[in-house]
């Protein structure tokens, strides 16, 4: 009996993108059909790879904040007055304390400000 098959090169790459983004955990574990969810866990947790998390809720029942897993809020998710798709924009993309986004679904023009 062998044990489990090393990591590729192109796993761990494919990893590093998927596992910190905003994909829902089931479809990263799609993104890997030869792994057990435990096994990606486990890796990415080797690797030093956190998920984004919805930390709080912000001003609205629209926008959630999300953290980097250390405390430090590197983004936020805005739903879409038009369609109700989530838009994610980077904290770095504020201006003025307002931001635009454009959804990628509809393609509404979204604001938020301070």
């Amino acid at each position: 009996m062998s044990g489990p098959a090393e990591w590729t090169e192109a796993e761990i790459r494919r990893l590093g993108s998927l596992y910190p983004s905003e994909k829902l955990f089931d479809e990263i574990v799609e993104a890997f059909p030869d792994r057990t969810p435990n096994a990606i866990r486990m890796k990415a947790s080797r690797l030093g790879l956190r998920r984004l998390t919805p930390s709080s809720v912000g001003r609205s029942h629209g926008i959630l904040l999300f953290s980097d897993g250390n405390g430090d809020y590197s983004s936020y998710l805005l739903k879409c007055s038009n369609c109700s798709s989530w838009i994610q924009v980077n904290g770095d993309d504020e201006t003025d304390g307002s931001s635009v986004a454009v959804c990628d679904k509809c393609g509404s023009t979204c604001y938020i400000s301070a």
